[in-house]
């Protein structure tokens, strides 16, 4: 049972909805029905009730059509990995790493396998929206994503809890948000150049960016995982705490909400960053619309966390069900 209470959470900015989103969820439904046909058929259904375009949506309610249909492309085939391999082996990880990341850097320009069909399509259309630089950074962050998922497969298969300092070093990367504030960088249309984008502020904004989209994640899923996974703030709290699961999320919430505070806190001092000042702001303002976009679509738009309708695709998948070879 979920004990989690979403008012709970309050965010000092707000929520918006992409008016392309239910665009959006007929376009998924036809890649499911088509190029991801290789999915077992609850899968795609559940995918179907997760709302991947209203995700797309509410995290980029400020992208045009173009722009978002190139993030749900990307949305839909990370969580597709994301679900399918989560149990898997570090060495079929690092196989589907090294072929991903050859269609995303243009080395291979086509592909016949289902998996990685869309991939070349994805890297033509950020091409067009952003540059080649742009999208150097975007596949760096994928790659650290794998690095986080990597990383936490010796101790989901042994059930065994991470320190707090491995926890908070692994769920950063492993949540792929880090290519997820590429993409609200992208969608200003203002390429912001390196000394901007790696300037200490950026970097703890997007750090904690991360860290937040993560929490939220976990208060969602905690009543799923527990008993069959270890790497979620609410259960790492229950155990480090010694605590009820009540308590860890009270904990859990008072670690969100510090890190919420510090979010906020660097927004309103902003250094100067003279004629990118405008972009930054842009970016900074599309990161707020992914924090409290990504808890609006848990709480109302999707039915990932509910396993008594529809509930989380990795259910169907995490027992090796995926038919085809990565």
């Amino acid at each position: 049972m979920n004990t989690f209470d979403p008012n709970a959470l309050r965010y000092p900015f707000p929520y918006a909805t992409n008016r392309h989103a239910q665009t959006m969820e007929k376009k998924i439904g036809e890649w499911l029905l088509t190029d991801y046909s290789f999915l077992p058929e609850k899968v795609r259904k559940k995918y179907i009730t997760t709302g991947v375009g209203h995700a797309g949506g509410c995290l980029f309610p400020r992208a045009n059509e173009a722009q978002l249909t190139a993030i749900c492309r990307f949305f839909l085939w990370a969580f597709t990995i994301d679900d399918s391999f989560e149990f898997s082996s570090v060495g079929q990880l690092e196989t589907i790493r090294g072929k991903a990341m050859k269609y995303l850097r243009g080395i291979i320009s086509h592909s016949k396998e289902p998996l990685y069909l869309h991939l070349p399509i994805l890297r033509n259309e950020l091409l067009q929206l952003g540059s080649e630089r742009w999208l150097n950074r975007f596949n760096t962050s994928l790659e650290t994503y794998f690095d986080g998922i990597q990383q936490e497969i010796p101790f989901r298969k042994n059930m065994t809890f991470p320190t707090w300092e491995q926890f908070i070093a692994i769920r950063e990367k492993a949540v792929n948000v880090h290519t997820l504030v590429n993409l609200a960088e992208l969608i200003t249309g203002c390429i912001l150049p390196d000394q901007v984008i790696f300037h200490p502020v950026i970097q703890e904004l997007t750090r904690l960016t991360c860290r937040i989209l993560s929490w939220e994640n976990d208060f969602f899923s905690a009543h799923m995982e527990k008993g069959n996974d270890v790497l979620n703030l609410v259960l790492m709290m229950e155990h480090e705490q010694q605590c009820s699961t009540e308590e860890a999320y009270q904990h859990a919430i008072n670690f969100h909400n510090e890190d919420l505070r510090q979010f906020c806190s660097l927004v309103d001092t902003l250094p100067n960053f003279t004629d990118y000042t405008h972009g930054v702001k842009a970016f900074i303002e599309n990161l707020s619309f992914m924090i409290h976009g990504h808890f609006h679509w848990g709480q109302t738009l999707t039915k990932r966390y509910d396993s008594m309708i529809a509930g989380h695709p990795s259910d169907e998948l995490k027992d090796g069900n995926l038919s085809i070879n990565a």
